[in-house]
């Protein structure tokens, strides 16, 4: 978000719940909403100041019910940091302190894109507790909603994605975030159009091996009451599909800019919820033909039953994707869409290898138009191969060799095994001759070699006499072997006895 200037007078607020940041007036002793005990809110204005010893105060972000938020700059690094600073008045507040020291706590340990970075936690000498955390250049989704009132359906499924995939990385980890709601949803615009987010505030987030969840002292569940799920509202045990459903509420007015359950009271809407199905989305908004698939997505992830939801949230945020991309496309979607998938396309050039969701849903919304980026080229597999440093070549060269000794040998002998195996192996190599023309296309040769016949090289003249006989006879002897094959006389016909007879009878009787 553009950075503010601080105001020159603080407006003073009698107290503050640490819970859910809503102020109120000194005589009331406990939030109404969530239960939580009020605490005074003094503050004290740190801009200017060096916080740590590290980091130097440059402007106020804004401020909650925990504390003021603001932009600082590392003095060695000149990194850019978002310091949250927790009131002073709730120092001495154990739950408001262990809150504070739980979000430091979790969130770093989440390694995600999606999930807003922890840098630092700490004390000053003058008592503040402070948490360095990464700085967005961004807005709560809460305020673009206020602007927006509904986001574009491509949009929309687009920043939900990318909230369940944060989501997915916390419940991987065992973490429940247990506070989903659009002021916990930061969302910063690229230069592209696209929208890249930060969930946030992990300051109640619980792990899942917990039976049950925690309740405050006066006996109400922790979280925002507009955003919970029925089993987080009766205080029965919680699990990642609870996060599922706060996030579905969070999809829902994202859409349509309307609740999905009608919010006539508070106390009528939390009772909807227990135990009423949530409301159509064509009801609150007619003027878009909405996917039935889509319905069905937020049918099963409001399902008062737990089990009857998705099985994760990362599920939950890519089948939303996908039914909100079976709506007619219009000139945003596409554009969009273009603008994502080229995102995609240039993450992947810079990242070699398999590439983690890095701002974008794992598997909604693709480019239909974008050319996915080509994978990193792999070495091509000989398919004569048999392991590594070994190929069967050496030993197809050697077979070759093998039987062209046979043949030359055998084809020299006037009879025999060697003379047998020579006459196959020129056969072999006539009926290979004929089926390499057929493919090729040219017209079978049906003269039949019996064997293979022997050019006869030109030699040129012998230094020697000796050399020369040696020679001349090897020819000769050659050349009538070849002659002696050419004029073998085949097997005679066979005859029929009777006929034969009959013609010599008639060449007597001549």
């Amino acid at each position: 978000m553009p950075i503010r200037a601080v105001a020159s007078q603080i407006v003073s607020v009698a107290k503050v719940c640490p819970q859910c940041g809503e102020q109120y007036e000194a005589s009331v002793g406990f939030c109404p909403r969530d239960g939580t005990a009020l605490a005074s809110a003094s503050d004290v204005n740190l801009v200017g100041k060096v916080v740590g010893g590290r980091y130097r105060v440059i402007a106020q972000l804004g401020e909650g019910g925990m504390g003021q938020v603001y932009l600082a700059e590392h003095i060695r690094m000149k990194r850019k940091s978002a310091i949250k600073i927790m009131r002073p008045a709730l120092v001495h507040e154990p739950e408001a302190l262990q809150r504070f020291t739980r979000e430091a706590e979790n969130a770093s340990k989440i390694s995600h894109p999606n999930v807003a970075g922890i840098f630092d936690f700490g004390e000053t000498d003058e008592g503040l507790v402070y948490l360095a955390m990464e700085y967005i250049d961004g807005e709560s989704l809460s305020t673009l909603l206020k602007r927006e009132v509904a986001m574009h359906p491509v949009v929309a499924a687009d920043i939900i994605a990318q909230a369940a995939d944060a989501l997915q990385a916390a419940h991987d980890l065992g973490i429940l975030h247990r506070d989903i709601k659009p002021d916990n949803v930061m969302v910063t615009q690229r230069s592209d159009g696209t929208f890249v987010v930060k969930l946030v505030d992990f300051g109640i987030a619980r792990t899942m091996d917990r039976g049950t969840q925690q309740v405050t002292r006066t006996g109400f569940a922790v979280g925002t009451p507009e955003f919970m799920s029925p089993e987080q509202l009766s205080g029965d045990a919680l699990d990642a599909r609870s996060d599922q459903y706060s996030l579905a509420l969070v999809a829902f007015n994202v859409l349509t800019g309307h609740d999905a359950f009608t919010s006539a009271s508070s106390k009528e809407s939390l009772l909807a919820r227990l135990t009423s199905r949530p409301r159509r989305l064509d009801e609150v908004r007619g003027d878009l033909e909405w996917p039935l698939s889509l319905q069905e997505v937020f049918d099963k992830a409001l399902a008062p039953d737990p089990g009857d939801r998705f099985p994760t949230v990362a599920e939950f945020g890519a089948t939303l994707a996908n039914s909100v991309a079976e709506m007619t496309p219009t000139q945003t979607a596409e554009l969009y869409r273009h603008a994502l998938g080229q995102r995609m396309s240039s993450v992947a050039s810079r990242t070699p290898g398999d590439l983690v969701s890095v701002g974008t849903p794992s598997v909604g919304l693709p480019g239909p138009k974008s050319k996915p980026a080509a994978p990193a080229p792999a070495r091509r597999k000989d398919p004569l191969a048999l392991g590594p440093r070994r190929s069967i070549f050496p030993y197809v060269v050697l077979a070759g060799a093998l039987t062209y000794a046979v043949w030359w040998y055998g084809s020299r002998q006037p009879a025999g095994a060697a003379r047998t195996a020579a006459d196959r192996i020129g056969s072999a190599a006539s009926a290979v001759t004929v089926w390499m023309n057929e493919l090729r296309g040219r017209p079978a040769d049906t003269t039949v070699v019996a064997a293979p016949v022997v050019e006869v090289p030109v030699e040129k003249p012998a230094t020697t006499p000796r050399r020369a006989k040696r020679k001349a006879d090897s020819v000769a002897r050659t050349a009538k072997d070849s002659a002696a094959a050419l004029a073998r006389p085949s097997a005679p016909p066979p005859t029929d006895s009777a006929a034969v007879k009959a013609d010599t009878l008639a060449t007597d009787a001549s």
